[in-house]
This record gives structure tokens, sequence and C-alpha cells, in this order.
């Protein structure tokens, strides 16, 4: 009988090129970008994408709002 083993995955936030640390595993995705907003003023009105699973760590896309030029 196979057994299956479960593991944690390490969670990675990546802002363009860069990926940010997990600032805390208990925080949620949106608890994270609301934490970075601070630091990166571009994601104020950002969002969380989940990107997958990139060897054993969990990938989530911190996107910026796209603004729009005005006329």
């Amino acid at each position: 009988m196979a057994t299956a083993t479960a593991t944690e995955l390490e969670r990675t936030f990546r802002l363009g090129a860069t990926d940010l640390p997990d600032l805390d595993p208990d925080l949620t995705p949106e608890q994270i970008l609301e934490a970075y907003k601070e630091q990166y003023p571009n994601l104020r009105y950002g969002k969380v994408q989940e990107v997958g699973i990139e060897g054993d760590v969990l990938v989530y896309q911190l996107v910026p709002a796209e603004f729009k030029p005005n006329g």
C-alpha cells in the first residue's frame, strides 16, 4: 500500500521579476498584499493571483492596478 505524505509549501509573493518573502505564514495572501502596500505604493489598488507551484514553493503574483490616462 502506498503512503502519501503532505508537506506544507513555502509561499512567495512575486512582484514583477522580484520574489518577496512570506511575511507570516498565518496571514492570508490578501493580508500579505496589505502589508506590502506600505513598501510598494503601486500595490495600493492591486490584487493577488495564485500562479501555481514551482518546485516546493507556492507562488502568488502581486498585480498592481492598471492606471488609465485621462482623455
